[in-house]
């Protein structure tokens, strides 16, 4: 069989898809990603990418929605409804330049089942107009038939201009516990984190000999604040008695002045394999990194910047596995308390044992090719 598998060019929808593309390849089936600018974002994954989209990126596609105004990313809290609303412009607008090419590819190419990121806003006209079966893959908390919904009234000329009339039925697939959100009226699948390709530092593939906590901040919010959102986090560090592991690719860090002596600055690491000698992490509760770290039992505490990551960490906080703070609030009793507190351990390992009770992208082959 063949599965068309299409996201936005954006790690955070394109990565949670690769376990789910790799598990029907290793059963015999043919898997093709379709994405748009920047193309890059596929090549270390090892699957066939092909290339839609006029060459703009999904910043020029937000820059479009907000008619070229300044884009604003960090926020002190929207609501889930602002959330999806301001994400659902700029998603539309990205999806918009992709349908000739995704319609074109889908006729030619001609797969058995489309497999998309809620927030690819062509797929699911595409699947209604050729008649092919689509699965939404959802990465994280939110809900991916609302933002399919969402989507597709935004773009209700495109569909009329195609003689559709909406999007068609689709199977959901989620990526976390009923007890963590997304849709629940479809499949589940056990998060297998994917993180990109890296080199290791070879005295990380054991436990230090001090207690570790990692720091990060995705890849997104980065640029908009750069390293300011954990400035607190690196000054605090000197007075709390661990290694603070710095992974903020190659982001300025001389607002950070100089950084404590158990600051340690790290190159490009799969996070996966950089927290699996973790004792914490500190990030911005990006969905990718927080069901990273939940995968691995990994104590979370978040510093909300936007997007969904005030919807993340209501859950994270909800089910026990995460503190929450203000970059401001942020001191060395609270990452103490990250190292220390035995209640959000046991929260961690009860969110990793309820991730890893679930089906592995293995176990759901068989409903794929059932759909097909």
């Amino acid at each position: 069989m063949r599965f068309l598998f299409t996201g936005p060019a954006s790690v955070g929808h394109l990565f949670p898809m690769v376990s789910t593309a790799q598990a029907l390849q290793a059963a015999g089936h043919q898997v093709l990603f379709a994405v748009s600018a920047p193309y890059d974002q596929m090549r270390r994954t090892g699957l066939p990418t092909v290339k839609i989209g006029d060459g703009s990126t999904l910043m020029d596609s937000f820059k479009r929605a907000q008619n070229g105004a300044d884009l604003e990313f960090v926020s002190d809290g929207n609501s889930p409804e602002d959330t999806e609303r301001l994400a659902a412009a700029g998603f539309a607008e990205d999806g918009r330049v992709t349908i000739d090419d995704l319609l074109s590819l889908a006729s030619d190419w001609r797969p058995d089942v489309i497999v998309h990121a809620a927030f690819q806003a062509a797929a699911p006209l595409v699947s209604a107009a050729l008649g092919i079966p689509a699965v939404v893959h959802n990465f994280g908390v939110m809900s991916g038939f609302a933002m399919v919904g969402r989507l597709a009234g935004l773009l209700a000329d495109e569909y009329r201009a195609r003689g559709v009339e909406g999007p068609a039925t689709h199977t959901v697939l989620d990526v976390v516990p009923a007890t963590m959100g997304g849709d629940g009226t479809g499949w589940r699948v056990r998060y297998v984190p994917h993180n990109g390709a890296g080199p290791v530092p070879r005295d990380l593939a054991s436990r230090g000999s001090r207690p570790r906590i990692a720091i990060t901040l995705g890849t997104v919010v980065t640029a908009f604040a750069g390293v300011n959102p954990v400035a607190r986090v690196v000054s605090e560090a000197a007075s709390v008695d661990a290694e603070f592991l710095l992974a903020v690719g190659d982001t300025d860090l001389s607002p950070l002045g100089t950084l404590p002596g158990n600051v340690r600055v790290l190159p490009w690491v799969p996070l996966a394999q950089l927290l699996d000698t973790a004792d914490a992490i500190v990030h911005h509760g990006g969905a990718g990194t927080m069901l990273t770290a939940a995968a691995l039992g990994v104590p979370q505490l978040i510093l909300p910047q936007g997007a969904d990551h005030f919807i993340n960490v209501e859950a994270a906080t909800g089910l026990g596995f995460a503190l929450r703070a203000t970059g401001d609030e942020v001191d060395a009793a609270l990452l103490d308390r990250l190292l220390t507190d035995e209640a959000l351990r046991k929260g961690a390992a009860a969110t990793r044992s309820e991730i890893e009770a679930l089906p592995s992208p293995a176990d759901l082959v068989a409903s794929f090719e059932a759909i097909g």
